[in-house]
């Protein structure tokens, strides 16, 4: 797959409605003048994301906006009528965040980020990696259930580890607290989906900002947290998934 000369979905803030992005060679311009946003392929990692034999994709577009710059981390399936790509950012690279080359193995993709800490890392120059050091294990599923307009099967990306999650970028929190209480949770919307929380187990769980990118209808994006299972900063980070409405 010419990742360089091929047209992506970019998210702005990796929380918006995609729009599209044609490279050229690697390179591209949207809306030339004083507010002109410029792209560019980053490092792009390739290996079999889905565990069917074929050569898939993990690649960084980087944006430079007005608002500054980011880049993210998208998949690439390659399938029978060329590569797919996966609306849905699972990493960002920016100031704060630096994220390591994805490693992939057999079906799945091993990624590796250093986040800088509020309070902690302060004096740390965003040029160099905080000390939140983040693992995570993410592969994709086909939700045969369908979307909800009729267009069919569905390719969600998960988390697997450290625990079963929503495999995309999770929007933030939308307040500083959390509420007390689990409900049932899946790692995409959908019931046939892996379970990543149910109301049996202690923990917390927190609203998410606002993300056109992330809405379904009749399901909510949340943040949770399962009191007693390790996972990385110290057990107080948070992972997303998909709470029915």
């Amino acid at each position: 797959m010419d990742l360089a000369n091929t047209t992506w979905m970019y998210s702005f803030l990796g929380r918006e409605l995609p729009y599209q992005v044609t490279l050229v060679n690697g390179e591209a311009t949207k809306n030339p003048g004083e507010f002109s946003s410029s792209f560019k392929l980053g490092q792009v990692v390739y290996g079999d994301v889905d565990g069917d034999g074929d050569e898939d994709a993990v690649a960084q577009l980087k944006g430079a906006t007005p608002e500054g710059g980011r880049g993210f981390w998208y998949i690439w399936i390659a399938g029978v009528s060329g590569a797919v790509q996966l609306k849905y950012p699972i990493a960002e690279t920016n100031c704060y965040a630096l994220v390591l080359p994805p490693e992939i193995t057999d079906g799945a993709i091993n990624l590796t980020e250093y986040l800088h800490i509020p309070g902690v890392d302060d004096k740390i120059p965003c040029s160099e990696p905080g000390t939140g050091l983040k693992k995570r294990t993410i592969t994709v599923i086909t939700d045969s259930t369908g979307s909800p307009d009729g267009s069919g099967p569905e390719i969600w990306p998960v988390q697997t580890a450290p625990v079963v999650a929503w495999g995309g970028m999770c929007p933030g929190p939308a307040n500083p607290d959390a509420t007390p209480g689990l409900v049932d949770l899946w790692a995409s919307p959908s019931k046939t989906a892996q379970v990543a929380a149910t109301t049996e187990q202690d923990g917390v769980i927190s609203e998410q900002i606002n993300s056109p990118l992330v809405e379904r209808e009749g399901w909510s994006l949340v943040g949770f947290r399962i009191f007693g299972v390790k996972s990385d900063l110290g057990g107080k980070d948070m992972a997303c998934a998909w709470a029915p409405k």
